[in-house]
């Protein structure tokens, strides 16, 4: 290992993987060059291929900690503009959150290298492609999960994203792997590139011919439904002079539009405790019923006896969510014996928050049952899942606001897309500045508010019901389907010798 390290005349190459998976930002929302995340895996993959065990541990890090340091950079505006973190503390947190990230892809490479044989064209077809696929799944598993900057993402667009309802995002992060190591074997003439573009051709066609199909069916009549965006700024949201202001400003947005089915607030539009607003609340709903207009606001609950408190979504007709899968060292300090200094140096609002029992009721409102997720909770598959298929409709609220000036909401944006794709139900995303949408059951916009801009989003959307194939089966068919494959192709030849031995 350490020789490896010291072989200066390597370490030039290893910067351009670096780099090269900076760029892997381009790819993504808002810049959506999706193009590009092809060559620049395939840039990857050769380093890949031609390295040791150890030198493609480097390559593969390298690479991961560029995408990750340029695509969620935005960390540093809720840790320095909203939490008070030193600049150099709030930098060292994102490199030690990317580097960590890194190390998922990194180690699969490492044991890829060092165990598995099969010829080279296998390798690039098969292996890193599945291997690549496998790391991004446990990166989005372990621990409490990051999903983001999957490469699936890029994709929302183009008819690869047409596998989403069937496999899942992460089956779409594989087939670009796929096509990437296509793209390498032909430049390294390993397959002729006929035989590539047939392949690539095929998997194309079919995630365009798959796009097509309406996987779920309309569940009743249309609803119309308006989504409040409020644009508070996060460093006015919780001054105690804009507490009145702000609670005036989504009551007159929502009793304008009180003749609709559904009204959406953002995470958190009441900057405060549900027993502390009690009067508010009862006064939103005698203004509503007249219309028998549905509302959920979001806010905070406390839990009087025990002192906990929640993440919320309330209906004011009766019902409520509790976010369950909560952000680390956001709303909650994990191992807080271990690094309580952390409180010392950053001061971000709510960051000890309970998280919600697993085995919530739906809320139904304007006649739906619908599956609520608070923020991050929608860059989680599983999360939303867990509601379906008995849920009609999806509704996200978030608070981007925390990394304003930053390409977090586009990119947020995009994830909600591919959970709308994947469930085959209407995304209605209500944030605090943007960017607040409403998502078809394609994956499609509807209807996108201008960011930074107090805002109405009003249409009508259809529920709908039924499951895609990746609703009723998960992650668990495709992850099954790739270790099969990957199993076989690296124990195969020492099944092979064993058998020559005997």
């Amino acid at each position: 290992m350490f020789s490896t390290l010291a072989q200066t005349d390597r370490w030039p190459a290893r910067i351009s993987s670096l780099v090269a998976g900076a760029l892997m930002t381009l790819a993504f929302a808002p810049f959506d060059w999706s193009w590009l995340v092809f060559p620049l895996l395939a840039y990857l993959f050769y380093h890949w291929h031609r390295a040791d065990a150890f030198g493609a541990f480097l390559h593969v890090w390298l690479f991961s900690l560029g995408m990750r340091l340029t695509g969620i950079c935005w960390i540093f505006f809720s840790l320095y503009f909203h939490g008070g973190s030193p600049a150099v503390l709030a930098v060292a947190i994102i490199v030690l959150l990317s580097a960590y990230l890194a190390l998922f892809p990194a180690v699969a490479a490492y044991l890829v290298n060092r165990y598995c044989h099969a010829n080279d064209l296998i390798r690039l077809l098969v292996v890193f492609p599945s291997t690549w696929l496998l790391a991004e799944w446990a990166v989005g598993i372990t621990l409490t999960g990051f999903a983001w900057m999957q490469p699936g993402y890029t994709q929302i667009d183009w008819p690869l994203a047409g596998y989403a309802p069937v496999f899942g995002n992460h089956a779409v992060g594989g087939l670009i792997a796929v096509c990437a190591g296509a793209l390498l074997a032909v430049v390294k003439n390993l397959i002729s590139w006929q035989k590539a573009l047939i392949l690539v051709g095929l998997i194309w066609g079919t995630g365009f011919a798959l796009k097509q199909i309406s996987w779920t069916e309309p569940a009743g009549d249309d609803i119309e439904v308006a989504l409040i965006q409020g644009n508070i700024p996060q460093e006015l949201k919780w001054k105690r002079h804009m507490h009145r202001k702000t609670l005036e400003i989504y009551r007159d947005l929502t009793l304008e539009h009180k003749d609709v089915d559904l009204i959406v607030w953002p995470e958190t539009a009441i900057p405060d405790y549900k027993h502390r607003v009690p009067a508010y609340l009862i006064s939103l709903r005698q203004a509503l019923q007249p219309g028998d207009t549905d509302l959920l606001v979001g806010l905070f609950i406390k839990n009087l006896d025990s002192g906990r408190y929640y993440n919320s979504v309330l209906s004011v007709n009766g019902g409520e969510y509790r976010k369950r899968h909560l952000v680390p060292l956001g709303e909650y300090i994990p191992l807080r014996s271990l690094i309580g200094f952390f409180n010392r140096w950053i001061d971000i609002p709510m960051s000890d928050i309970g998280s919600g029992p697993d085995d919530q009721a739906l809320l139904v409102v304007a006649g739906q049952p619908v599956g609520v997720s608070i923020c991050f909770e929608d860059i989680f598959s599983r999360d939303v899942r867990r509601d379906l298929p008995q849920a009609t409709v999806l509704v996200n609220v978030s608070n981007d606001a925390w990394f304003d000036g930053s390409h977090q909401s586009r990119q947020h944006h995009a994830i909600a897309r591919m959970r709308a794709l994947e469930s085959g139900r209407y995304m209605l995303r209500a944030t605090n500045t943007g960017i607040s949408s409403i998502i078809g059951p394609q994956g499609e916009e509807v209807l996108v508010a201008p960011p930074a801009e107090r805002y109405v989003l009003r249409a009508k959307i259809t529920p709908f019901t039924g499951q895609t194939p990746y609703v009723f089966w998960g992650d668990g068919f495709a992850l099954l389907l790739v270790l099969l494959v990957l199993g076989g192709i690296c124990l195969w030849p020492r099944l092979q010798q064993r058998a020559g031995s005997a």
